[in-house]
């Protein structure tokens, strides 16, 4: 099992039944993994990406489970922003799961723009209005990752988390899990 059907798997054992998403090419393990299961979750096109984060943020409030949402990497993640601050004023509990590059074309702390194709630090954007914002770097520490978005989403005064999910850690293989 691969991170993306991991996080999958643990989507639809917490009860989620639907996402809200607009495809590109740093989404698409998460995006086939969800087809894998189409019979147990339903997954709903959007022609934007601020359309899928106030999606999410209806099904929340209206359903009371986790809204889930998915965008590609750089603009598209930037575009859900206004639904992911939504959810941290009206303290709804979203998840936003965003492709990035794949950590190896990381810019780090370089003075260049960007060394990947529509690389963005959406976790230095989402900082003050998520409960939540970061980057699994590795298959390892994924399982702990998701469990901690969910919960912060979940528990307490709820509201949006933010799911920075490279590429290659998506496909990275989660073993003995």
């Amino acid at each position: 099992m691969n991170c993306a059907e991991y996080l999958v798997d643990f989507l639809i054992n917490k009860g989620v039944t639907d996402v809200f998403g607009f495809s590109g090419g740093y989404i698409v393990p998460f995006m086939d993994a969800l087809y894998m299961r189409k019979d147990e979750i339903n997954v709903h096109v959007c022609y934007h990406e601020q359309g899928c984060a106030f999606a999410a943020n209806g099904f929340a409030r209206t359903s009371g489970k986790l809204g889930v949402y998915f965008t590609t990497s750089g603009p598209g993640a930037v575009n859900a922003l206004g639904g992911l601050a939504d959810a941290w004023f009206d303290s709804i509990p979203v998840m936003g799961i965003c492709g990035n590059v794949p950590t190896n074309e990381y810019k780090g702390y370089s003075s260049i723009r960007q060394y990947g194709f529509q690389e963005m630090d959406i976790v230095s954007m989402t900082r003050f209005i998520t409960k939540l914002s970061v980057t699994p770097n590795n298959a390892d520490d994924f399982p702990d990752v998701i469990a901690r978005a969910y919960n912060m989403a979940m528990l307490g005064r709820k509201g949006g988390v933010i799911i920075d999910f490279p590429y290659n850690v998506q496909k990275a293989d989660i073993i003995g899990r």
